[in-house]
Formats: C-alpha cells, sequence, structure tokens
C-alpha cells in the first residue's frame, strides 16, 4: 500500500520487530499511520487490557453519555490473560510505533469505534506504553491527525483564522498521561460545553437535551444509568484551584500554563 502511493495505513502491521528497510522506506514514502492499537492485529486486542484493568462499568461520565447495556456487556465480563499477552501484543506494537515516530513517521490516534469516548483515551495511553513521551502521544490526537488529512491549516493549533474546537483540562497531561480524562470544558465552533453534562454555557447557555436512551421507560433502572443533567455554568466560573490549566486543540497540544503566581 506504501509503495502503491496511499497517504495513511490504518491497523498495525501484525508483524513483531519492523526492520530498518521497513522503517526507511515508510519515513520516505512520507505516508502517516493510524495503528489502531485497541484492535491490535496479530495479537488480543488492546482494548482488553483496559477491561482487566479498570472497573470500565464504574465511570459515571461514560455512563452518563453511553447506555448502560452497552458498557455492561463490553466490560462486566472480563477476559484475563497473563501480563506477557499484552507485553507481546498491543505494546510491543507500540514500541514499533515509537521506532517509526523517531524516525519521523506520522503516528495518528485512532480508537476505531470500539467503545465512543474512553476509547480514544485509551489509544492515547497505549502509545506511552511502546516509549512515547506524553507529550508524543498527544500529539497522535492532535497536530499529526491533521497533517496527515490535510487539515492543518483549519484545524491542528490555536491560531487565528482556525477553527475553535479544542478542550480544556483540569490536570495536565504531561505529567500523567491518565490525565486526559480529566477534561472540564469542551468547546466545538466556538461554542462552549461543561464536560460533565454537555450542557451549553458561555454565550449561549442551554440545558443538554436527553438522549433516546433516556426517553425509554426503564431507563432509570440501573444505578448510573441517567443524572439529570446539571444548571449551565457562566464562563466566568471555570475552575482555577488546581495548580494547571492545560488547553489543547483537536490537532495539537498548544497551551500549557501553571496558575501559580
Amino acid at each position: 500500500m506504501i509503495l502503491d502511493g496511499h497517504t495513511t495505513i490504518e491497523h498495525n502491521m501484525p508483524i513483531a520487530v519492523l526492520q530498518d528497510d521497513v522503517v526507511q522506506l515508510w519515513k520516505r514514502s512520507q505516508t502517516a499511520y493510524t495503528p489502531t492499537l485497541i484492535v491490535n492485529y496479530g495479537s488480543v486486542s488492546g482494548e482488553y487490557y483496559w477491561y482487566q484493568h479498570t472497573n470500565v462499568w464504574e465511570k459515571e461520565r461514560l455512563l452518563r453519555f453511553t447506555p448502560r447495556e452497552v458498557i455492561d456487556a463490553r466490560s462486566r465480563h472480563r477476559t484475563m490473560l497473563p501480563e506477557e499477552e499484552y507485553v507481546n501484543g498491543h505494546i510491543l506494537s507500540s514500541k514499533n510505533l515509537k521506532r517509526l515516530s523517531d524516525a519521523g513517521v506520522l503516528v495518528n490516534m485512532g480508537a476505531h469505534g470500539q467503545i465512543q469516548g474512553i476509547g480514544a483515551h485509551w489509544e492515547i495511553w497505549m502509545m506511552t506504553q511502546g516509549g512515547m513521551s506524553a507529550l508524543e502521544a498527544l500529539k497522535t490526537a492532535t497536530i499529526n491527525p491533521a497533517k496527515s488529512l490535510g487539515l492543518d491549516a483549519n484545524v491542528g493549533s490555536l491560531e487565528t483564522g482556525k477553527l475553535a474546537d479544542l478542550i480544556v483540562l483540569d490536570k495536565n497531561p504531561l505529567e500523567n498521561i491518565y490525565n486526559t480524562e480529566k477534561i472540564k470544558f469542551t468547546m466545538a465552533n466556538g461554542r462552549l460545553y461543561d464536560a460533565e453534562e454537555m450542557n451549553e454555557t458561555g454565550n449561549h447557555p442551554k440545558a443538554r437535551g436527553k438522549f433516546p436512551w433516556e426517553l425509554y421507560k426503564n431507563a432509570t433502572s440501573f444505578p448510573g444509568m441517567m443524572k439529570q443533567p446539571g444548571m449551565a455554568v457562566g464562563v466566568g466560573s471555570i475552575d482555577r484551584s488546581g495548580d494547571y490549566l492545560l488547553l489543547f486543540s483537536n490537532a495539537s497540544l498548544v497551551i500549557f500554563w501553571s496558575l501559580k503566581k
């Protein structure tokens, strides 16, 4: 596919170690790479690592935006594997990504639609399991795909004239990559939403409507299935009680500053 001129390769190569001839070919072709470790080829899919190591069904925010039956079906009946299956599986593939990235190949985050919301975070986290720094992993979800798709003139950084698509985090993912989950606000096309309930805030306060599954008569049968939308908060009430506030757009880590004087 690289020799045929494809601009991106989706899904990982199911090969344990990439030799230098492959790395050099990939680099010089300028073909980007979206490995989707969450469904890692040639081994157990990476998503099972997170079902095994975290209680996904207890994540309240995830349950607020995904039907309970979807989460339970995927996460409660765990497949328990020896750690070496992951080490010799998606983590080994992730090490190949680090080597390709170091050579100059654009590596992109793609969560394959396995589990909405949290899947994108897992994919970013799995990048670091192969040796990428937190910053390198964040770039796979931001500036790299923008360049790969030729959209970096419109997204990829916070610049005048680019689309106002970004998220605000409460904690610094450069210190702990798992902090990508600590989302305070989401901005889409210049409209601001609180991440906890997805009520619109800022200049156009508006409570979100109900999802279709929240309209079912048994929608509240399970704890955590549904929570009443909270009141919209003003943009001036951004919580700055922590030490750091981080902004990064959907295509590049852009601004990070300390709130301490």
